[in-house]
């Protein structure tokens, strides 16, 4: 049962090997440093909040366009199949795993991280996946691992794209070309280093003293980049990854005309941009604050104002976190009602 799944992820996460639980969750440190960021976002957007005329921003949203709401709400609904769809490329054909049956562990997964955070939610994916599936621990460590580069890679695209397109200084167009440049460079890198383990283990034994330690460890890591020895597979997941991203921008630009915010691409794929930077850190759930804060930011730069800006914002992030978490919790009832039939008498 998921429940039972869920109530004990955390101790079950923690107990798996050292590798498994340190490439996937963030270290003690790590996550102190992050805490401390968003506590300092946090106040900045309080404190910004605060100058702000919320009686303003209450009729903003209570003016908004039903219509065009209920369309940005049902084009969010897209979110976990087409995630379903990355791992599916992630997972290749040697491991397959049936679409509806990964949709609906990635619906549960994606609510534990809207209301636990990353960390809850990785958790959440080791369990499910390893329970469910049958994958093992190691197998879905390196999953999760490729999950994540693929997210930074599409994050990088849209934040390099934003800065070329959106309208803004010189300098700005070429830090955003010079984003688009090194993430090229770097997969190219990723790519060799994928196809190179046996010339690393072979160098590695003629290395004494630390360096061999690091070119073994380095060695053994590209056993896991089969997805990246595949360019169809990497290719894949990038593109539903991308497209997921899209829509995303495409919910964004409904609410947007609905609260009456003449917004062109450029504006939108910087929203989307923005929303992608502060996702990056992994607290608090829900990335309640940031998200708002993104989006507020991108609008400024349009010139909206704070209050439509923000009402936007609300808007959107409501939105954005009905579509995930209802399914989420429709697999839960579900699940629970299907384990109290089968117990009954």
């Amino acid at each position: 049962m998921v429940g039972s799944d869920l109530s004990r992820n955390c101790a079950l996460a923690y107990r798996w090997p050292p590798m498994t639980v340190a490439a996937t969750f963030p270290s003690r440190r790590s996550r102190l440093i992050w805490i401390a960021v968003w506590a300092v976002l946090a106040a900045g957007l309080v404190y910004a909040a605060s100058s702000l005329s919320w009686a303003e921003v209450l009729a903003a949203a209570g003016r908004a366009d039903a219509v065009w709401l209920l369309v940005a709400f049902l084009i969010n609904l897209a979110n976990t199949p087409l995630w379903a769809l990355c791992w599916i490329c992630l997972l290749g054909r040697k491991a397959p795993v049936p679409l509806i049956s990964l949709t609906r562990i990635l619906a549960v997964v994606a609510a534990a991280i809207q209301a636990f955070s990353v960390v809850g939610g990785g958790a959440t994916a080791f369990v499910l996946i390893t329970g469910r599936l049958g994958l093992s621990k190691p197998r879905t460590a390196s999953l999760l691992v490729m999950e994540g580069l693929t997210t930074g890679l599409v994050k990088t695209i849209l934040v390099g794209a934003a800065l070329v397109l959106a309208p803004g200084e010189a300098i700005l167009r070429g830090i955003g070309a010079a984003l688009l440049a090194g993430m090229g460079g770097g997969l190219i890198g990723l790519i060799f280093v994928s196809r190179s383990g046996a010339l690393l283990h072979k160098l590695a034994a003629r290395i004494g003293g630390r360096a061999r330690v690091w070119i073994e460890h380095l060695a053994d890591w590209t056993a896991h980049l089969d997805a990246v020895r595949n360019p169809s597979r990497l290719g894949g997941a990038v593109l539903f990854m991308l497209l997921r991203r899209l829509l995303e921008g495409l919910s964004a630009w409904f609410v947007a005309r609905a609260c009456g915010i003449s917004a062109g691409p450029e504006i939108i794929l910087l929203v989307v941009a923005s929303i992608a930077i502060v996702t990056m850190i992994p607290v608090p759930a829900g990335n309640l604050g940031l998200y708002e804060l993104a989006v507020v930011a991108a609008y400024q730069w349009a010139g909206v104002s704070p209050e439509v800006a923000l009402a936007a914002a609300l808007l959107q992030h409501a939105l954005f976190l009905l579509a995930v978490l209802a399914p989420g919790a429709l697999v839960l009832l579900f699940e629970a009602g299907g384990a109290r039939r089968k117990s009954a008498p």
